[in-house]
C-alpha cells in the first residue's frame, strides 16, 4: 500500500515538474543561465524517469481504476515531447497547397564543407532545389560551388549560395557594432553576425532571400563551466544584439522575404521570439517530429531554421541525413501565394 501511494506521488510530481520547467524555460531561456542552460541541453533526458516510473505502474496492480495510473505519465511525457522537446505535428502539411510559385530551399552548416565538396553536384541533384545556402563554407567548398554546371553561385564572410535563379544584388550586413561590442567585452569571439541578403529574380518578380550565421552560446557557456557567470551573460547580449540587427537589416527589403541559416537559437528563446516571432518558422507550421539540426554528444537541439514573411506559405520540411557535418541539411517547400 505505501509503495503503491508513494508511486502515485512520483507520478503526480513528474507532470507536475515536466509542465513547470517547460514554462520555465520558454519564460526565462536567454533571460537567466538555468533557463538558458535548458534551452541548449539534450532535453530528451526529462524522459528518463519513465523507464522507472512506467514499469512501476505495470507491477503495482491497484484493484481499480487501473487505466488512470497512467494518466499523470502519458501527460507528463506529451508535455515533455511538446512543449520541451519541441515535437510537431505538422497538421497543416495535411491542407490542400496554396495556388502560387513553388520554391525549394535548402540550409545547411556545412562544418567548413571538407566533407560535401567532392560530392556537391550530387548533393544538388538529390536535394533538388531552387536555392541552396551554405554556412561555415569554406575556401574548398566555395570553389567548388563556382564549378557546379547550370548554377549561380555567391559567396563570402563563411557563406555561400548556389540558385537557379538570377541574382540581381548581394548585400552584405555591416559588422562593425558587433565587432566593437566584442572587444570592450573581450569574448574573442569570431563568426558573429554574418548576414548576406540576396535579391533573387523569379517568374514573379523579385524576392529576398537572407543567408545568415549568428553568434553560438558556446563561448558563454565554456565560461558557465568554470564560474564565469559574467561571459554567459556578455555572451547572451551579444546575440541579443546581433538578432536585433540582423533582423532590422533583413526586413529593411520590400517584396517577398525567406531567412535561413543557422540561428544558433531554439525557437523556444527569448531572443528568437523577440526577433523573429514575427515571421513564420516552416518547421514549426509544417514540420512533423522534432526536426533537429544539431547534433554534438548528447545534444540533439533545432537551431537551424527556414523563416518566411506572409507572402510565402511552407507545405513541407524536413531535415536530410548525416553528409559529414554536426548540423544537417534542412529542406523547405515553399509556395509564393501573394503578389
Amino acid at each position: 500500500m505505501r509503495a503503491r501511494a508513494a508511486h502515485s506521488l512520483l507520478r503526480w510530481a513528474y507532470l507536475a515538474a515536466a509542465c513547470a520547467i517547460a514554462l520555465y524555460m520558454w519564460e526565462f531561456g536567454d533571460r537567466w543561465w538555468p533557463a538558458t542552460f535548458l534551452l541548449f541541453m539534450g532535453r530528451w533526458v526529462f524522459l528518463l524517469p519513465l523507464a522507472l516510473l512506467g514499469p512501476a505502474a505495470l507491477l503495482l496492480r491497484p484493484r481499480r481504476r487501473r487505466p488512470l495510473r497512467f494518466l499523470p505519465l502519458v501527460f507528463g511525457a506529451l508535455i515533455v515531447l511538446g512543449p520541451l522537446m519541441g515535437g510537431r505535428l505538422g497538421w497543416r502539411r495535411l491542407l490542400p497547397p496554396p495556388g502560387g510559385m513553388p520554391l525549394r530551399i535548402v540550409t545547411f552548416n556545412s562544418g567548413g564543407g571538407e566533407t560535401i565538396a567532392p560530392d556537391l553536384l550530387h548533393l544538388l541533384a538529390a536535394w533538388n532545389a531552387d536555392v541552396v545556402l551554405l554556412q561555415e563554407c569554406g575556401e574548398r567548398l566555395a570553389a567548388e560551388s563556382e564549378r557546379m554546371p547550370g548554377w549561380r553561385w555567391h559567396h563570402a564572410a563563411g557563406l555561400c549560395l548556389l540558385t537557379q535563379l538570377p541574382i540581381d544584388a548581394a548585400e552584405q550586413m555591416d559588422r562593425a557594432s558587433l565587432q566593437q561590442l566584442k572587444q570592450v567585452n573581450g569574448l574573442g569571439i569570431g563568426g558573429a553576425g554574418y548576414v548576406i541578403r540576396y535579391s533573387l529574380r523569379t517568374q514573379r518578380g523579385a524576392i529576398t532571400v537572407t543567408n545568415l550565421h549568428l553568434e553560438t552560446p558556446r563561448k558563454g557557456f565554456e565560461g558557465l563551466m568554470t564560474g564565469d557567470f559574467e561571459r554567459l551573460r556578455e555572451n547572451t547580449e551579444l546575440r541579443d544584439l546581433e538578432s536585433r540587427l540582423a533582423r532590422r537589416w533583413a526586413g529593411a527589403r520590400r517584396g517577398p522575404s525567406i531567412v535561413a541559416g543557422d540561428f544558433n537559437t531554439p525557437v523556444e528563446s527569448r531572443i528568437f521570439r523577440e526577433h523573429w516571432g514575427d515571421l513564420d518558422d516552416a518547421f514549426s507550421r509544417v514540420g512533423f517530429g522534432f526536426g533537429i539540426t544539431k547534433y554534438n554528444g548528447w545534444i540533439r537541439i533545432r537551431i537551424d531554421h527556414v523563416l518566411t514573411d506572409e507572402a510565402w506559405r511552407a507545405v513541407r520540411i524536413q531535415t536530410w541525413r548525416d553528409v559529414g557535418s554536426d548540423h544537417r541539411p534542412l529542406i523547405a517547400d515553399l509556395i509564393l501565394v501573394a503578389r
